[in-house]
């Protein structure tokens, strides 16, 4: 049988050199536990280190910084870029078919 979920809820905001724990790991990137180990290998979250394993406020916040910067980038990026025209075969009219059945009203045998 297997363990149910544990929700964990961070009590406060992130102070900056406190030390937070490789188990508060959902609550402070809010994603799951074997998706951290994997960004973590990918180099797209910043390693643990210590023992116990963890992050300093510090890095959590500068990684969020990062990441808000990327996201405005993007963004305006999106909203600069030229909108693409809508493909012709979606642009003309289908005439729309109102499908009846052959016997209305009288229930089937």
């Amino acid at each position: 049988m297997t363990r149910p979920k544990q929700v964990i809820h961070l009590t406060e905001e992130i102070h900056p050199d406190q030390f937070y724990r490789t188990i508060l790991s959902p609550a402070l990137w809010g994603i799951g536990w074997q998706a951290v180990q994997n960004k973590v290998r990918a180099g797209e979250l910043p390693p643990p280190f210590g023992d116990p394993a963890g992050w300093t406020g510090r890095q959590i916040l500068e990684h969020r910084a990062d990441q808000q910067k990327q996201a405005a980038v993007k963004l305006e990026a999106r909203r600069k870029a030229e909108k693409q025209p809508q493909p012709a075969a979606l642009k003309k009219k289908i005439k729309k078919i109102k499908l009846r059945t052959s016997a209305r009203g009288v229930a089937s045998a």
